[in-house]
């Protein structure tokens, strides 16, 4: 097609517009990883640990040694106690236990359920509902690594279904881009077609009936690979559940990063296994009470958040918790 009254300066004019729209349809895209930082990571302490974070994401989306393409920019986010909070009680169990088996119900079905239970039902320490307690900061650095080319995945040992239910709204991570732990499932073939949850989320944990796949400790590695098929470069987790999924992304210093949401603020959240060298005993062993906090002591390339000095704020609407208690 051609436009021959229209000269170069015109030409030069539009394809300027065009290129600012793109940018900024493209959740600011094309800013520098500081500038991206400066936008999206206000609730964080900026002379905490956020630097650090921001100084990896500069290094391996500018071009030299470190640089890393856009294709193989993945990060996975742990859910429980990463991207919202998971005290008294995880608020998968408590679902469970007001709802009953899932047993014979489609996966349509339960995923319903579940969002009305996270978006209806109230937390009874905060008394607001489940969905309210997501981690503000944790959510802010979800943004800021897609700004800046990432695919970032939730990779969780609870039920796939029940996060499927509220993560793109609430986390902005769509449900195809969850992995989680998968109870057994078969296909119904009437009229519509659908597909039925064959086993129970907590029976199978318990080991009493079988799950398709456990994604917890050394079974999240098994869930990216299977998922994902490549290993990410930033993985965010708060638990020894997270050890192994560290350990797989853990390539060294300046070619990964691992991030710990530590648990010590008592008084806005819950202070739990923030002590790298508590020794508990579970069985007949004793075991590290946070495995993945000792080892992160003498990784560089491990960075611990604290909750209370590097969150400005951690809940978006800050609910308050009647009455706050630390240990």
């Amino acid at each position: 097609m051609n436009f021959p009254n229209i000269n170069r300066k015109t030409i030069r004019f539009f394809l300027s517009v065009l290129l600012s729209i793109f940018c900024l349809g493209g959740t600011l895209g094309c800013l520098p990883a500081n500038a991206a930082g400066e936008y999206y990571l206000n609730s964080w302490d900026e002379n905490g640990k956020i630097q650090d974070i921001v100084d990896f994401v500069e290094r391996v989306t500018t071009h030299g040694d470190d640089y890393v393409k856009p294709k193989d920019r993945i990060a996975v986010f742990d859910n429980d106690g990463t991207l919202w909070s998971e005290k008294p009680e995880y608020f998968q169990i408590q679902f469970i236990e007001e709802n009953g088996s899932s047993v014979g119900l489609t996966t349509d079905e339960y995923i319903e359920k579940a969002r009305q239970f996270v978006y209806e039902e109230n937390q009874e320490d905060f008394d607001v509902p489940y969905r309210q307690l997501v981690y503000k900061p944790v959510i802010d650095l979800v943004k800021y690594l897609k700004a800046n080319g990432f695919k970032v995945y939730i990779c969780s040992g609870g039920d796939i279904d029940f996060i499927r239910s509220f993560s793109e709204e609430a986390y902005g991570i769509p449900p195809e881009q969850v992995i989680g732990t998968a109870v057994k499932t078969s296909f119904d073939g009437e009229f519509g077609g659908n597909v039925k949850r064959d086993t129970d989320f907590l029976e199978a944990i318990q080991g009493h009936q079988e799950l398709a796949h456990y994604n917890d400790r050394e079974g999240k590695p098994v869930g990216i690979q299977n998922h994902i098929g490549k290993r990410p470069i930033i993985a965010v987790g708060n638990s020894s559940g997270d050890f192994e999924m560290f350990q797989y992304t853990d390539a060294g210093v300046d070619k990964s990063l691992i991030v710990l949401i530590n648990h010590d603020d008592c008084l806005r959240e819950y202070q739990y296994n923030d002590d790298p060298t508590n020794i508990q005993l579970k069985g007949y062993d004793l075991v590290l009470d946070n495995e993945s906090l000792y080892t992160a002591q003498d990784r560089e390339n491990w960075i611990v958040v604290s909750m209370q000095n590097d969150f400005k704020t951690i809940f978006e609407s800050d609910p308050q918790r009647d009455p706050p208690t630390c240990n």
